[in-house]
């Protein structure tokens, strides 16, 4: 088990996408996913531009990792499909990307186009959270004995020593479960993208 934290720049509730009962990182941050197994903590804090710095916008206990291509096809994840019509956030889905005749096709979406396929498509799996704590724009504070565990400026940290993941772990369960908060960044608008964008593989 290790930790894998960093700072979440954008939180719109697309990266992660905390919807329809289970959390899900399936865009951005390809080095967490491709490196991920489960049993691992995803750990995303703020930054001193959106909610502060020593703050826990969420956290999740990744339960499996999936391809993209099998996110895309399995039914179980149909949902996670961005919708033009619905709920608001049903508009946020992370589930984007399916592949045709050897392209990434990427579906309309408020989030990314297609300067960000190569990026994200490198990270080549989805991680599946059904354990996770999402806190949005009411973040919560990091006790001081954990800031350490906060990573500072770009990339990512990666924490493996056994005594502080169980204090993070311990943290964590004190905490309520689920979505507790909505997105620090503005839910309900949706950026016009092209119905579909592709690049070869």
């Amino acid at each position: 088990m290790e930790i894998y934290s960093y700072v979440l720049k954008h939180d719109s509730g697309f990266a992660p996408n905390p919807f329809h009962g289970f959390l899900t990182l399936a865009t951005c941050k390809p080095a967490i996913r491709r490196n991920a197994r489960a049993g691992d903590i995803l750990f995303g804090t703020g930054s001193k531009n959106t909610v502060g710095n020593n703050k826990l916008v969420y956290a999740a206990i990744v339960s499996k990792v999936v391809q993209i291509t099998e996110y895309d096809i399995n039914p179980k994840f149909e949902v996670k499909k961005p919708t033009i019509n619905g709920e608001w956030y049903s508009k946020h889905g992370d589930n984007i990307y399916s592949v045709e005749n050897a392209h990434w096709i990427q579906r309309r979406n408020p989030h990314h186009n297609r300067n960000d396929i190569k990026r994200d498509t490198s990270g080549s799996n989805v991680l599946i959270c059904y354990e996770f704590w999402y806190f949005g724009k009411s973040a919560v504070t990091i006790p001081g004995h954990l800031q350490h565990i906060i990573k500072k400026g770009p990339g990512h940290k990666r924490i493996s020593e056994n005594k502080e993941i169980m204090q993070v772990s311990q943290w964590l369960h004190s905490l309520p479960k689920g979505i507790n908060g909505t997105p620090e960044m503005e839910p309900n608008k949706l950026i016009n993208r092209p119905e579909n964008t592709s690049e070869k593989i």
